[in-house]
């Protein structure tokens, strides 16, 4: 699951999706919408490790998290997604 509310979208992307009339599951799926990338942890590591990007001068936040998904399922569940 993919909080898409948990981040500030560049302005950017609004500028794309309005001049190209791209629908708001397209823009998540084709263009990320400014997430950069993507580390994945334990949740017991979560504190850490966004303690360690900060140290580095990153500025990390999280946006979701990894579940099994049910069969016939979507593979990616957008949380929030008229948050933009």
């Amino acid at each position: 699951m993919v909080d898409v509310a948990s981040w500030q979208r560049p302005a950017v992307f609004d500028w794309l999706q309005q001049q190209g009339n791209v629908e708001e599951n397209e823009m998540h799926r084709v263009l990320n919408c400014g997430v950069g990338m993507v580390i994945c942890v334990a949740q017991e590591h979560v504190d850490a490790a966004l303690n360690v990007l900060r140290e580095a001068g990153e500025q990390p936040w999280v946006i979701g998290q990894i579940a099994t998904a049910a069969e016939g399922a979507a593979q990616v569940e957008l949380k929030n997604l008229k948050a933009h």
